[in-house]
């Protein structure tokens, strides 16, 4: 997802969190820390850090079976940006 944004902020456009009235200043190493500030992460979308995720689906089955709960798979087949 960085790279997707980096992306798009290099070309030009408007990024998450950038309007079309407010177009960022251009990358020079005047702008880094500004460009690097508004592309990072911030804390709500790095989220998924705090799920305690397990290696293998069915370490997950075993630990959902152990403390009685269901499983969701969620499964796709596709690019997940859908860009196909």
């Amino acid at each position: 997802m960085l790279r997707v944004l980096l992306v798009t902020a290099v070309a030009g456009l408007p990024a998450v969190g950038w309007s079309a009235a407010d177009p960022p200043a251009e990358l020079t190493d005047k702008t880094l820390a500004e460009w690097r500030d508004r592309i990072r992460p911030k804390t709500d979308d790095l989220c998924f850090k705090t799920v305690n995720w397990l290696p293998t689906f069915w370490d997950g089955v075993m630990a959902a079976q152990k403390a009685d709960k269901p499983i969701l798979l969620w499964a796709m087949n596709g690019h997940p940006l859908a860009c196909t």
